[in-house]
């Protein structure tokens, strides 16, 4: 990364936009912040216990019996529950839909509320880890994994389905039998039909064009990788039931506690204080580790902690999917039909497999293709004994660009255009006439930080480096995830100000802090709101611990959007602080509200200047009291479109080796308003190290005769070393603005979304053959290449 590349502001901002440290970043230096490990301690917590769960060592199987009274007897062994319980048999059976990170529901209105296929400790397993059969409190975590060990446990092993085309074939083991007669989820109970998009007339489409083509893509299952395993601790006494957790979701967790365990709300709290990384990995509050956790608290009656090992923090992943796609177009590029079907390993459980399969996709389509006549989408969800394909960074986008991407290269390729001028021809949201402003400024900035028409060649026959090594560029490009208007059915979102006589604010925006910089936005978009009151960043207080018996309903930072979905709160919080200040400035200038005005904090009549007092000299001859104002709105519905985001990519490609070095990536957001120019740019720049991971070295490996993963540690499952990063320019544009006073929109999801296909474009540019299943090892290099 170079020097910092600086945006081009809608409108002239003091603290919003800017480069700075981070509000934290004093505190983190120093190890002042609390994570959960750190709260969760035996001296702070007299008493506490250590959960650990049965897992299944097989894919596919039934406890027939189970047999814990060896395990009983180990010393510091204090209790021992089964699926035979009746706290457990007596609990309602959910699914990891009960919040998708974004909406506090009820059991019965939660995503996908047909497919109740989880069992909080049930008898039926599903995957390898699964959990079943037994929990166990003890004095340490060493005493609780022997407790497991000497659990007998005599099991029905069932035959099991790793690929989900064998999965959908007639006679494949069924992996819930009692939601589905196959294992293809019904589409009626999934949001729709199998077909959720079918505008025009697709087939006419592409008997009407003159061009034709169709591709194929594989995204495989990744996973989160995130260094904070996910960690709770419960203290269920007569009173109350109160989790800590590093869950970013207290309010979800909350309601889905409360609801399952039948507990009045207020005899519940939740407290989540910072996460060391998330990734998605927490998008769902209703695990059921936290109700096997409350319910030995309160067998046991004291506090039980529950923390996932490295190898147990695998337990979900990136939806993987088979992706076929098709587009007709014109010999002059107009693109006239689009369609694509998507086959997604669920794995276990159903999770939120249709959010990535049909959720994602939709929306993209209503905000890129909106000028394409025909177009349609088709998608399955197929359970298989795999790992549970639940929420990741770029849940849905991933995958879907990833095909994308691909057929807009192969045009491209087949009418002898640049793609990038096929895009701008082609791609834009319906609330603009093409050409799109942000997708041509995002592309003309990425191909001119690349040398984009300097280095590109014709494929497989650029200049030969070393010999051996070639080297080509490739791009992809994506519309942002998300805007305001997309996040209305999050409901109202509070915010809380309290204005001191001393001029320092305390601001309540609740949300968890997962590293992202989202509580810098905060706390930068209310400094610039209450700019005219002299106030700065470092005399605001930002409440970093959620507590749901204190604090207002959190926000959840999924999609980015704390920073554009809080500060629009504040900034209308903010008129109402403004309008109080002047009324508590009446009596003492003895004039109305109105012929008064507030700069740079002084407060001053209009028609006499020099009739001034400061705004702290004005608030120290009252009560004292400070001006507290709580605001809730509704995101603002007003449908805005979305903005650009685009990755360039150098590769060089060792054709000996199959080796691919990344040399070069250019990462660039249409923010709308950067809210937090550092912020953002950290934001780019650690999404390649995901959207690299996946490329070329992510992959879970699985055993084909016994269904075990045989790579769940941080050694044999490759993540990107900073050895392995290449030089990364990010670039921060500001050309699209949404409703509202800033107008932003989430770019932390999307960074990474458009890497894969992006150094794949490379990959083909430099050596002239295309593979489209990643990660793409050298093995596939040297086989497409035909070396081996």
């Amino acid at each position: 990364m170079k020097q910092p590349y600086t945006p081009r502001p809608n409108s002239n901002r003091k603290f919003v936009g800017g480069y700075r440290p981070r509000i934290d970043a004093w505190e983190k230096a120093r190890g002042k912040v609390e994570y959960v490990d750190d709260i969760t301690l035996l001296k702070k917590f007299p008493g506490m216990l250590y959960a650990k769960v049965l897992r299944s060592p097989h894919a596919h199987a039934r406890i027939k019996d189970i047999d814990v009274s060896k395990a009983e007897k180990l010393p510091g062994v204090v209790s021992i529950m089964t699926y035979k319980d009746p706290e457990f048999t007596s609990l309602r059976p959910t699914n990891a839909g009960w919040t998708d990170g974004v909406d506090t529901v009820s059991y019965d209105g939660k995503m996908w509320s047909e497919f109740n296929d989880r069992r909080v400790l049930g008898d039926y397993a599903c995957w390898v880890t699964d959990e079943v059969g037994a929990v166990v409190a003890a004095e340490s975590e060493e005493i609780a994994d022997e407790a497991l060990r000497l659990i007998e446990v005599d099991w029905e092993v069932l035959p099991f389905v790793l690929d989900p085309i064998e999965a959908m074939k007639p006679g494949a083991p069924l992996i819930h039998p009692e939601m589905t007669k196959t294992n293809v989820l019904p589409p009626e109970k999934m949001g729709g039909d199998d077909v959720f998009l079918d505008k025009g007339d697709v087939e006419a489409g592409f008997d009407q064009a003159e061009v034709v083509l169709d591709a194929t893509s594989v995204h495989h299952n990744a996973t989160q990788a995130s260094l904070d395993n996910w960690c709770c601790l419960v203290d269920w006494t007569d009173e109350k039931l109160t989790l800590y957790s590093n869950s970013f979701e207290a309010d979800q967790s909350r309601m889905h506690i409360s609801q399952m365990l039948n507990l009045p709300m207020h005899k519940v709290t939740v407290i989540s204080s910072y996460v060391g990384g998330q990734f998605g990995r927490g998008d769902t509050g209703e695990q059921p580790f936290f109700l096997f956790t409350a319910i030995l608290s309160k067998k046991t009656g004291r506090p039980v902690k529950f923390k996932h090992t490295r190898r147990e923090s695998f337990h979900d992943s990136r939806q993987p999917s088979i992706y076929y796609g098709k587009v007709g177009a014109q010999k002059d590029g107009t693109i006239t039909s689009l369609y694509f079907k998507s086959i997604g390993n669920t794995g276990a459980y159903a999770d939120h497999s249709i959010f990535a399969l049909k959720f994602a996709p939709l929306e993209i389509s209503e905000v890129s293709f909106a000028h394409i006549p025909n177009v349609k989408l088709e998608s399955y969800a197929v359970y298989t004994n795999k790992l549970p394909a639940c929420m990741m960074r770029g849940v849905g986008n991933s995958q879907f660009n990833l095909i994308f991407g691909h057929i807009v290269d192969l045009l491209a390729e087949k009418l002898d255009m640049d793609p990038i001028d096929l895009c701008i021809k082609n791609f834009g949201h319906e609330w603009e006439t093409l050409p799109d402003k942000s997708l041509t400024e995002v592309l003309k900035q990425g191909a001119q930080k690349i040398g984009w028409k300097e280095k590109r060649n014709k494929p497989g026959q650029g200049p030969t480096y070393d010999k051996t090594k070639k080297r080509g560029v490739g791009f992809s490009l994506h519309p942002a995830w998300h805007a305001e208007w997309q996040e209305v059915r999050r409901g109202h979102i509070p915010i809380s100000i309290a204005l001191n006589p001393d001029g320092t604010v305390i601001l309540d925006a609740p949300t968890v802090e997962t590293g992202t910089g989202s509580n810098t936005c905060n706390v930068l978009g209310c400094a610039e709101s209450l700019n005219f009151l002299g106030v700065t960043p470092e005399k605001i207080l930002w409440n970093h611990v959620v507590n749901t018996d204190t604090s207002l309903k959190d926000c959840v930072q999924t999609d980015s959007s704390v920073a554009y979905l809080q500060s629009e709160v504040i900034a209308v919080a903010v008129e109402e602080i403004r309008r109080e200040v002047l009324e508590r400035a009446e009596p003492i200038f003895k004039v109305k509200s109105e012929e008064m005005d507030i700069v740079d904090g002084r407060i001053f009549v209009r028609a006499n200047p020099d009739q001034s007092q400061t705004v702290k000299e004005v608030l120290f001859q009252g009560d004292l009291v400070p001006i507290v104002i709580t605001k809730s709105k509704l995101a603002n519905a007003q449908k805005t479109g979305v903005p650009y985001f685009a990755n360039f990519a150098e590769v060089e490609v060792d054709t000996d080796t199959g080796k691919v070095d990344v040399l070069h990536l250019v990462v660039i957001n249409d923010c709308g308003t950067v809210m937090f120019a550092s912020g953002a740019e950290a934001q780019q720049v650690g999404g390649q190290v995901m959207g690299l991971g996946e490329t070329l070295t992510e992959e879970i490996i699985y055993d084909e005769i016994t269904g075990v993963p045989l790579n769940f540690n941080f050694i044999d499952y490759k993540i990107p070393t900073m050895a392995d990063m290449p030089e990364i320019d990010p670039i921060l544009l500001e050309i699209w603005k949404g409703a509202g006073e800033y107008g932003a929109c989430g770019i932390g999801e999307g960074t990474l979304t458009c890497t894969p296909r992006a150094i794949m474009n490379a990959i083909y540019n430099a050596i002239g053959v295309r593979i489209n299943d990643i990660p793409i090892k050298p093995e596939k290099i040297l086989r497409a290449l035909g070396k081996v």
